[in-house]
């Protein structure tokens, strides 16, 4: 009885797998009636055809979901529990096939579901043997490959202005790294399709490949498996330190992202003026509402991108570039978890709690170094650029203090409210430092990350002060976090190093660019902040592919490359240690 129960179980669950295909294809498939309708600028099906092809796709997608619940039921003797854990997915796809007449409905439910069996393909090669860090690292392969595609698109371009492969590549990889760097302008050189997919891809590379697969998972009402939980976690560098459950920390990450950019982008649209120099077009509420959304989210997750002709420069003395873009890129490179632990300890205060569980609930070590840190690196940022501009520049006192503070709190984004290239030179040394450390960990700037730069930099302190331990507020660090973060800088200074190489072996010649552009650029591909002094959108398409390449290992990280590297041919680690001699360092 028991052999048989474990037979009829094994066959339901391969019956499911195999409609579980079914349904990944029916989901691509009602996908492609919507490109052909919106990816080119003739139509090339009428629309009551396309209209039909979508139903059609999501009323096979409901049949072979019910079919799905139906076979699963017959091993867990639940059709009620079956259907519970699709009835998201269900929804969609009755909605979208009801309402297939209406273009936001036509064009929202099939890539919905489109993306959630993408997902779940992830999670299928988290699952194999398939080392972690290559699936990590090929999901950003394949989401710069689709993005590509997309901008490709006749729509996604004015007629006039097509866009090549290597331009594509760049600028989707420069919006899923939240670099912000350009080769065209966003607000002219690309329609409002073209827009739309390269905010979406902004926001994908921001909320990241591993938590939409965590969301995924959510979604379906299944648990990670253990190998898939490490996946998840180690090689974004989080830093949760186990103080949320996985499915808690996707909510918490994707409640708080939309609800600061839904916050950012109302009081963007109530701050605006009705018109400034470069602004975008505005024609109706509708535009406004749009563009507005399209800053707070760039300048939430860190991207730079705008639809301005100058990015901020025509509001490099509005408050609300100060008071509300500057606070919302703060707020999305400060990290999640440090995000997290405020709110906790702040709620608790509120109620007057502080135990929880037998713990104390107070600023754990991380919050306390990430705050501290960034604290000391606006504060030294601050002076030196404003240093910078009055002995270098001949503009306003007034002005020099805005623009200390917005450049400052932009090292780990692309806007700007005064061009680099009109900044002093000790300003622009400024830049690249700080440009190279970004934010902070679990969140979604760039950079080496704060913490890497905060661990040397206290290492430093201890040897010099003659001790033997890295120390922090009263807490010894553990020296794997010490050689983790020193073989984060050497990798990422050598990277630096040759994207700066390649760019002076391949656009220096006849004095087009000095050796500090090249740099600064280099330095801003690394680090995703998208700050420029002309190199990369001036460049050939040897340079941009460099660049293109810079910007994507500074978002996946040298040592998430490095492992997936390394990973395929050393499959076991030696279990032996050699014993220990000093050597000569000065």
């Amino acid at each position: 009885m028991a052999r048989r129960t474990l037979t009829t179980l094994r066959a339901a669950n391969a019956a499911a797998t195999r409609l579980e295909w079914v349904r990944a294809a029916l989901s691509l498939l009602a996908v492609i009636p919507v490109l052909l309708e919106h990816g080119w600028l003739e139509r090339l099906l009428p629309i009551y055809l396309a209209e039909f092809l979508v139903f059609t796709a999501l009323a096979a997608y409901c049949a072979v979901t019910l079919r799905q619940a139906v076979v699963l039921s017959r091993g867990s003797g639940s059709l009620r529990g079956e259907l519970r854990r699709r009835r998201t997915m269900l929804l969609i796809a009755v909605i979208g096939a009801v309402l297939a007449w209406w273009p936001p409905v036509m064009l929202l439910a099939p890539a919905a579901l489109l993306l959630v069996h993408t997902l779940f393909v992830f999670l299928t090669l988290v699952n194999t043997t398939i080392p972690p860090g290559l699936v990590f690292v090929g999901s950003f392969l394949s989401l710069v490959a689709v993005g590509t595609a997309l901008l490709m698109l006749p729509a996604a371009t004015p007629q006039d202005q097509p866009i090549g492969v290597v331009d594509a590549a760049f600028t989707i990889t420069s919006a899923i790294s939240q670099t912000g760097l350009i080769v065209r302008d966003t607000g002219t050189g690309f329609t409002r399709f073209g827009q739309v997919v390269i905010l979406a891809w902004i926001q994908i590379g921001a909320l990241g490949v591993i938590v939409f697969g965590a969301l995924l998972a959510t979604v379906l009402g299944s648990n990670f498996s253990l190998r898939a939980t490490q996946t998840l976690v180690e090689p974004t560098e989080q830093g949760w330190s186990g103080a949320l459950s996985l499915r808690n920390l996707v909510v918490f990450i994707i409640v708080v992202t939309h609800a600061f950019e839904a916050i950012g982008a109302v009081v963007i649209y109530l701050a605006w003026p009705e018109t400034w120099n470069g602004a975008p077009d505005i024609d109706s509420r509708g535009d406004r509402l749009y563009h507005s959304v399209f800053f707070s989210v760039s300048a939430f997750c860190n991207a730079g991108f705008v639809t301005t002709a100058n990015s901020l420069e025509g509001l490099r003395g509005h408050w609300s570039s100060h008071l509300v873009i500057a606070p919302l890129i703060i707020l999305g490179s400060i990290g999640f978890p440090v995000l997290d632990n405020l709110w906790r300890v702040g709620w608790a205060r509120l109620r007057g709690q502080r135990v929880h569980r037998g713990a104390l609930i107070r600023l754990n070590l991380n919050t306390k170094i990430v705050l501290t840190t960034t604290l000391l690196l606006y504060l030294l940022g601050y002076g030196l650029i404003f240093l910078g501009e009055m002995i270098q520049t001949a503009e306003p006192a007034g002005l020099i203090l805005l623009d200390a503070h917005f450049m400052t709190v932009n090292r780990t984004s692309g806007f700007n409210t005064i061009e680099p290239t009109d900044m002093g030179l000790l300003s622009r040394l400024t830049l690249i430092p700080l440009m190279f450390i970004g934010g902070s960990p679990g969140s979604v700037a760039g950079g080496i990350k704060i913490m890497v730069f905060a661990v040397l930099a206290l290492t430093v302190w201890s040897t010099i002060i003659g001790r033997s331990e890295t120390q922090a507020f009263g807490r010894t660090l553990p020296d794997s976090l010490v050689r983790k973060s020193a073989t984060l800088l050497v990798l990422s200074l050598a990277m630096v190093l040759v994207v700066t190489s390649v760019l002076a072996v391949t656009e220096s010649g006849e004095g087009r660019f000095g050796l500090e552009a090249l740099l600064f650029d280099a330095t801003s591909a690394v680090g995703c902040v998208g700050y420029s002094m002309g190199v990369a959108s001036e460049t050939g398409p040897v340079a941009r592919v460099t660049l293109t390449i810079a910007m994507f290992v500074g978002r996946v990280g040298p040592l998430a490359v490095l492992a997936a590297l390394v990973a395929v041919t050393l499959r076991k680690r030696p279990r032996y240690a050699y014993p220990t001699e000093d050597v000569v360092i000065y």
